[in-house]
């Protein structure tokens, strides 16, 4: 398949879904494709959407690609599916969501000792928001659960993979007895910041930014995928 016509392909498939699209989903169904072909008509894509100046863009989100619209046109898509912030976490479970983060897979009881109070509900809370999973169970006395974030974790924030989570470095800290409190601000801060950019969070009461990476919001193409 040209590449022209690859493009156009994609684009259609990814208008239709409402989930970011994997390319090693197109490349398994796609007869006489490769991976990289794929890969490189997404990338062609996303330039050429650039170009334009398109108030839409290509983006690689969960370990695969959305299009979504570009932060300034945001407000407006918000204001039409009335778009609301109740999935907007508050600051606990941001602090508790950075920890899972970096640590996974970790137990509440290692969540609690990092952030020195209870976090049962919190726990819960973000597994009703599908925030966070269940790993599995520790080899150690009792058989605690462990926890690890989701692909919604990923969508909601914007991030490509794990691996794109801000100050990585900061990752062996956590592996000791206790993160500094300025780095479960700054974590939580970062968190917020890319929730305003995802429009699930009004920009006044967002955190100081952190980081250089911007998260752009979804596009909405319909009142019921909105509100999903």
């Amino acid at each position: 398949m040209e590449i022209e016509k690859l493009k156009k392909t994609l684009e259609s498939l990814l208008f239709v879904s409402d989930s970011p699209l994997p390319a090693k989903k197109v490349a398994s169904f796609i007869k006489d494709i490769s991976l990289e072909e794929v890969e490189q008509a997404f990338a062609a894509l996303a330039e050429e959407l650039n170009q334009l100046e398109r108030s839409f863009q290509l983006v690689r989100i969960a370990e695969g690609y959305q299009l979504v619209t570009r932060p300034e046109y945001h407000k407006f898509a918000k204001e039409l599916y009335k778009v609301i912030s109740k999935t907007r976490l508050s600051k606990a479970s941001l602090e508790a969501l950075a920890i899972i983060a970096y640590k996974q897979p970790v137990t509440r009881a290692e969540v609690e000792a990092i952030r020195g109070v209870e976090v049962s509900n919190l726990v819960q809370s973000l597994l009703e928001k599908r925030m966070i999973r269940i790993l599995g169970r520790a080899e150690t006395p009792g058989r605690p659960l462990l926890y690890g974030t989701t692909t919604e974790f990923l969508i909601h924030f914007g991030l490509k993979d794990l691996a794109d989570l801000p100050k990585v470095s900061e990752i062996q800290e956590l592996a000791g007895d206790r993160p500094s409190t300025e780095f479960l601000k700054e974590m939580e801060g970062e968190l917020r910041r890319r929730e305003t950019k995802m429009g699930l969070a009004p920009a006044e009461q967002a955190e100081t930014p952190v980081g250089e990476t911007e998260a752009p919001a979804p596009v909405e193409p319909s009142s019921e995928q909105a509100s999903n």
